[in-house]
């Protein structure tokens, strides 16, 4: 008796199909992620984390099978394989703009802490300079109150 099995050339497609949707998923949520981030909707942004991890596991499980493949996906699906090259150039495209909001907002985000760190320094009395002791050269026994304007 003979089992019907799909031909190679089926499951290449197939295989294909899925790391192409599992790619544009990826690619979503990455500009999504992007865009709230410009936005500066961190919170927001923050909320996506799950379904890149989800995204993003998937994408690695199908590279591993990649990988482990008996003989290169080109010879099964040839046609399929050149759409999925231009989706990865899409998500390294994604990836780059991602990474550069990110560090911008990390950038941001420093420099505010930074800045206010210094401004409630000096209205303490406090310099950023060290004595020889290994300790700051002015002290001040009471902290003072600090504002902050969230609208920024």
């Amino acid at each position: 008796m003979q089992a019907d099995y799909p031909a190679p050339q089926a499951v290449g497609a197939d295989f294909c199909a899925d790391l192409i949707e599992t790619v544009d998923a990826l690619i979503a949520v990455l500009n999504e992620e992007t865009r709230l981030v410009r936005a500066a909707k961190l919170s927001d942004a923050a909320d996506l984390s799950g379904e890149k991890s989800l995204a993003s596991e998937r994408y690695i499980k199908a590279h591993g099978v990649l990988r482990g493949a008996d003989s290169p996906l080109e010879t099964l699906a040839s046609d399929e394989v050149g759409h999925l090259r231009e989706r990865h150039q899409a998500l390294e495209t994604a990836i780059s703009q991602n990474l550069a909001v990110l560090a911008t907002a990390r950038t941001v985000s420093e420099t505010l802490i930074h800045s206010v760190s210094d401004i409630v320094a000096r209205k303490r009395g406090r310099t950023n300079v060290y004595g020889a002791n290994g300790r700051q050269s002015v002290q001040q026994s009471q902290p003072g109150p600090i504002s902050c304007n969230v609208a920024l």
